[in-house]
């Protein structure tokens, strides 16, 4: 479950939870020990659970649920759950309205997967933890969202705050290659691989789904606040998050086609030639890798006699193959921000020969 840090709202929300009884409420919602605060983090910001607590149960059973089109000629459509605390009391909680702004946002066909629950901004305190002002079930398919209109105190309206957990949606339908995790936790392929991720990761400098005292350096956060920018360019929201993943035209180009034209697979092709003799010399080819993940290399010719070497651009050796004439002779390597690699075949037999490689990349 991802949230989004509150401003004013978390305010709000403290003064109701202090002055609420721990009984039925007046618009018939129950609390009792079932209902169990989340405990807020350091600082209060988001965090990811497996599992709705039993108190987020609660208020999803007095829900009421209908679908509703999000009116953008697609024909998709979105549920909306009104709780009935938020239908008795919120002043924003028009569920067409919900739908149709999310029909302004770019989208692939996770949207016909959404579900947005409209809460009261008590109900948020148990539904996403103290101090979020909305939050994303990844487990679910679920937003959870104030019914009432809030503006957030880094600028963020409720509209805003929709976008960014709509952004943890995109994410969580999108696949990363071998061997990273969620893009969820990572942001997506094209957008992470501009934004140099995995360098952040290895550097120490950015923690995929560390949503805790790291939050403002998760990389799955920034890409959800990204694609919230993207669909407010002009908005005065003020950007939190880690310096380097700042949203650039090149990030926005990267946010809509992986959104619209998602990474799905490894490309797979092939590479032929002749490597000279031994100590004569290597073959040598330029692979492009524009994206991070794992490239694979496999001899295909039975008679193989050659090493495989793997170089950075500047020349420094990533990986090599060692193996005798009946081995498999395969080598797998990591692009982590490499834009091209350097791949040197060298003969282990006394004559030059052919070589045929299989190459996947993402």
């Amino acid at each position: 479950m991802s949230r989004r840090p509150a401003g004013a709202l978390a305010g709000i929300a403290m003064i109701l939870l202090l002055a609420s009884p721990a009984r039925a409420g007046a618009a018939g919602t129950v609390f009792g020990d079932a209902l169990r605060v989340p405990h807020p983090g350091l600082p209060l910001d988001d965090v990811v659970q497996g599992e709705p607590t039993a108190g987020a149960a609660r208020i999803a059973a007095s829900a009421s649920s209908q679908r509703y089109s999000i009116d953008d000629g697609s024909g998709a459509s979105i549920a909306v759950d009104i709780t009935s605390a938020c239908a008795a009391n919120c002043t924003a909680d028009d569920p067409q309205q919900i739908a149709d702004f999310i029909g302004t946002l770019i989208h692939g066909p996770e949207v016909d997967l959404l579900t947005v629950q409209l809460d009261t901004p008590f109900q948020i305190i148990f539904d996403c933890g103290l101090g979020a002002e909305a939050c994303y079930y990844s487990g679910e398919d679920k937003i959870v969202l104030s019914g009432d209109e809030e503006t957030g105190s880094d600028g963020a309206s409720r509209d805003f705050v929709l976008a960014h957990e709509y952004g943890h949606h995109v994410a969580q339908h999108r696949y990363l290659p071998a061997p990273f995790g969620g893009a969820v936790n990572w942001g997506t392929e094209r957008w992470a691989s501009l934004e140099h991720v995995c360098q952040g990761r290895r550097h120490g400098r950015l923690f995929p789904g560390d949503e805790g005292s790291h939050y403002f350096e998760d990389p799955g956060e920034a890409f959800a606040e990204a694609f919230a920018h993207y669909r407010f360019p002009l908005a005065f929201v003020r950007w939190r998050y880690s310096a380097a993943l700042r949203p650039t035209p090149a990030a926005f180009e990267a946010i809509r086609e992986d959104t619209l034209s998602p990474w799905s697979q490894q490309a797979s092709f092939a590479l032929s030639g002749h490597v000279p003799a031994r100590g004569e010399g290597a073959a040598v080819e330029i692979l492009p890798t524009p994206l991070d993940g794992m490239v694979s290399l496999r001899p295909s010719l039975h008679r193989r006699g050659y090493e495989l070497a793997l170089r950075s651009r500047a020349g420094r050796l990533l990986r090599r193959s060692r193996h005798s004439l009946d081995s498999r002779g395969m080598l797998d390597y990591t692009v982590c921000g490499e834009s091209r690699l350097r791949l040197t075949i060298t003969s282990t037999r006394r004559r030059p020969g052919p070589f045929k490689l299989q190459v996947q990349r993402p």
